[in-house]
């Protein structure tokens, strides 16, 4: 590439069309994470409308194995016919699946059509990055990004409360929370469609990987039942789950060995930034997933406040997460991404330790200390590396190896809320052999809603209660230990990222770019 092309490429310029596609794919990446912060606050109203409280978890179940067995498949399809019908197809799914789930009149109905929902879900996250790519370069990139990667945290923020109030105040109640993402999917889809126009050329010879696509989803809905549901089952049940689904991931191997247009190329693996990647990412998200679904239960039973009190606990995490992606954005061009991946685990590794050391005697105040480093180490990192994988593929990959790495965090996300949960369990029923008498009863009735409960916890005698908040706190502490393990592995991880010279990053990119085909291809208007 001569000089006058790399000057070009250098001093482009953000055009009207890309900041509509730019804002599209951000309204669409919000929309699919406020769906689960917002539904999440109404499923109590649900399961009073409803009924169905025995199958209650499978509304969230569903909608996880869904969208995560489909995140590589639509990453695939995204190379081969297209980022816009891939994306277009994700936003459709999604919003009819959403329509539908407003309009279900039980909960058998309510959980397909999250499963629908799933389905499109699974599209938005990495397709929409995968645009985003294609748009800009890599020193735009690195300061966009962390705001997309930041979308996430804005729904933390605002679902709850936004859940609430429309489950509370809207004609249409729980249903409402489902008819909200309707018109949000409907113009982020309109504003992509009228502004993203993709170089691609269309093949002919298509070939899917159906074979490939079959066996690797039902060794994940294999796996992902077995951590979420392996404890209502014997140990054999499970031994045999277990090895059915290594031996459906073989043979998944063995026919992405063979075929011509794999659905996970295993090449991939042979790229050290992508590897890193994934494996940091399951480990990373599958603490800090972990710790945000328990983090309120420790808040309210063990501290002792409402459940409105417990979720505001994830706000010093979620706040510090968004800033620190965003300044991290800004220094991989000056210093690469390992010297601020490093520093993040340390941050992560300073804030899981403390973790797993809470006890009875814990305070909110300190709980919020705890997960700002925890924020802020997430934010550093997870970023970070989306943007190094990205940048070690060729563009003909680059759907593929966004996915794989939204698939990896979406199975460590899974296995670490499975993981901790089942821990938490084993530690508390072993912990509650010793109760009091006097709540012996209580706590075989329900051993965690003995002391979340405020009317259950203001019956019980003092000694009673701090029996139940310390056999809880220790439970907790054993889940959050884990936590601390998979930041352990995801540090030691870190140490194996590609070093380079900072400055050659941008090079690189306007090399891979022939002359006039810059990342930000859209004409001016």
């Amino acid at each position: 590439m001569n000089s006058t092309a790399i000057e070009t490429a250098n001093e482009q310029t953000f055009t009207l069309r890309t900041i509509i596609a730019l804002i599209g794919v951000a309204l669409a990446i919000l929309m699919a994470s406020l769906e689960t912060t917002v539904v999440g606050t109404a499923m109590p109203t649900v399961i009073a409308s409803l009924g169905g409280i025995e199958i209650y978890s499978w509304v969230f179940a569903a909608y996880i194995l869904a969208s995560t067995v489909m995140t590589p498949i639509w990453g695939k399809m995204a190379d081969l016919i297209g980022r816009r019908p891939a994306i277009f197809g994700g936003l459709a799914l999604f919003v009819v699946g959403s329509a539908l789930s407003g309009a279900a009149h039980s909960m058998p109905q309510l959980i397909v059509f999250r499963i629908i929902q799933g389905l499109g879900a699974a599209a938005i996250f990495p397709i929409g990055m995968t645009i985003v790519s294609d748009l800009l370069t890599l020193e735009q990139r690195a300061k966009m990004i962390p705001l997309f990667s930041g979308m996430w945290g804005l729904a933390s923020l605002i679902g709850p409360a936004l859940g609430g109030y429309l489950t509370k105040y809207s004609r249409w109640s729980w249903r409402a929370c489902f008819y909200l993402i309707i018109p949000v999917g409907l113009v982020a889809g309109a504003m992509i469609w009228w502004s993203y126009r993709e170089k691609f050329e269309r093949r002919t010879n298509i070939i899917i990987d159906y074979a490939g696509t079959g066996t690797l989803s039902a060794a994940l809905v294999l796996l992902l039942l077995i951590v979420e549901r392996g404890a209502e089952f014997s140990w054999t049940i499970n031994l045999m789950a277990a090895v059915i689904c290594l031996g459906l991931f073989l043979l998944f191997i063995r026919i992405e060995q063979k075929h011509p247009e794999p659905l996970l190329p295993l090449e991939l693996f042979r790229n050290r930034m992508v590897s890193i990647t994934m494996l940091h990412g399951f480990f990373v998200m599958m603490a800090l997933i972990g710790a945000m679904s328990f983090l309120p239960l420790f808040v309210q039973a063990v501290i002792g406040t409402d459940a409105a009190e417990a979720g505001r606990v994830l706000t010093p995490l979620i706040l510090p997460w968004v800033l620190s992606a965003i300044i991290g954005g800004r220094l991989i061009i000056r210093f690469g991404y390992r010297p601020l991946v490093m520093a993040g685990m340390v941050f992560m590794l300073i804030g899981s330790w403390l973790l797993a050391n809470v006890s009875i005697s814990t305070t909110r105040f300190s709980l919020s200390i705890y997960v700002i480093f925890l924020g802020i180490g997430g934010g550093l990192s997870v970023a970070t590396l989306l943007l190094g994988a990205q940048h070690s593929v060729s563009r003909t990959q680059m759907g593929v190896a966004t996915a794989n790495v939204q698939f990896a965090r979406s199975i460590g996300a899974a296995f670490g809320t499975g993981a901790m949960g089942a821990l938490m369990n084993w530690r508390l029923h072993s912990l509650l052999i010793n109760a009091p008498a006097e709540i012996a009863s209580v706590a075989r009735h329900s051993e965690i809603g003995a002391i979340v409960q405020p009317e259950t916890r203001a019956s019980l005698s003092p000694a009673a209660s701090v029996f139940l908040q310390n056999a809880l706190a220790g439970s907790l502490r054993a889940a959050f230990f884990l936590m601390f393990a998979a930041i352990v592995a995801a540090s030691v991880i870190s140490l194996f990222i590609p070093s380079g010279d900072a400055h050659d990053l941008a090079h690189q990119e306007h090399q891979d770019e022939a002359p006039g085909e810059s990342a930000d291809s859209l004409p001016e208007i």
